[in-house]
């Protein structure tokens, strides 16, 4: 019974360690989105000859309102509250950002144990965050649906979340040497 008990918190360690490498993968790649976008507001501040605080337009679904929109829906569909004021839905934005991002990432884990090594549960992880993305917007944050978006917002789309799944792969690759 001791060594069954021993080999359960071994278990059990192992999951936790594996479960937080996956978030540290997940962050890693949601600052790497973050980042990404950051950039893409400058550039197109730059070329518009405006200010990033200027920009009135969506430049990515995933960096706008419409994440507040989907949050704020289910916070109300599950607990009956949210944000009202402008403060509270910035603060419940980046919350959704690098938390849904955050804990994302350990489902690349999952796949690499079920699919192997790269490239191919990068690429299947890719494939899953892109298809939330146009599904859960149009569901829930009230965007058209991805065959109306403007072809800019889808690109953009595609792109940021190859970035963040390529982040996510990265660190996850790179941790599991280290441990």
């Amino acid at each position: 019974m001791g060594a069954r008990r021993g080999s359960r918190r071994g278990r059990g360690r192992t999951l936790l360690r594996e479960a937080a490498r996956g978030v540290v993968g997940g962050t890693v790649g949601t600052g790497a989105m973050a980042l990404a976008a950051r950039f893409r507001r400058e550039a197109y501040a730059h070329r518009q000859g405006i200010l990033v605080s200027e920009i009135d337009e969506i430049l990515d679904y995933d960096d706008s309102e419409h994440v507040v929109i989907a949050a704020s829906r289910l916070l109300h569909t599950v607990v009956g509250w949210a944000p009202r004021t402008e403060r509270g839905r910035h603060a419940l934005f980046w919350a959704v950002h690098w938390g849904y991002g955050s804990f994302v990432g350990a489902g690349h884990l999952v796949l690499q144990r079920a699919l192997g090594r790269e490239p191919l549960p990068g690429l299947v992880f890719f494939a899953a965050t892109q298809t939330m993305a146009l599904g859960l917007f149009p569901v829930l944050g009230d965007t058209p649906p991805p065959w109306r978006w403007r072809r800019d917002l889808l690109r953009t789309s595609f792109v940021q979340h190859g970035i963040y799944a390529g982040g996510v792969a990265a660190a996850n690759t790179l941790t599991a040497r280290a441990v």
